[in-house]
């Protein structure tokens, strides 16, 4: 007969992936120190289609788009905003091309406040 351990924990099980997945874009973002940094704003349309559900991934198009213009303009990395300024997406150049991670809206604020504070270490 296998063995069983449970498994108790006082902690709320949506807090620890919200730290988990904070803790994961904290540490992309420290990946993107002290590297070229792309900075792309979202006209309003183009801000209130990035979250829609559909037939067309509005965030991949929007990704690629974006990522097609910038080429090979030396940028490494990229932070993609919504026009009021909130995070949507970070993404990385690397051996494999772009790696993105985007970011959930309940953590857009947050992940803002962090970027301010880390906005001089991009430069």
């Amino acid at each position: 007969m296998p063995e069983y351990r449970l498994n108790l924990s006082d902690e709320d099980p949506e807090e620890v992936t919200r730290q988990q997945t904070l803790r994961e874009i904290h540490a992309f973002i420290e990946s993107m120190n002290n590297r070229a940094l792309a900075v792309a704003t979202l006209n309003e349309e183009q801000s209130q289609l990035w979250d829609e559900e559909g037939d067309v991934d509005y965030q991949d198009e929007f990704g690629r788009q974006i990522i097609q213009q910038l080429g090979n303009d030396g940028s490494e990395t990229l932070l993609i905003r919504s026009q009021e300024g909130l995070p949507l997406a970070l993404a990385s150049r690397g051996e494999q091309g772009w790696q993105g991670l985007g970011i959930d809206k309940r953590l857009r604020p947050e992940i803002a406040s962090l970027l301010q504070s880390s906005e001089t270490e991009f430069e």
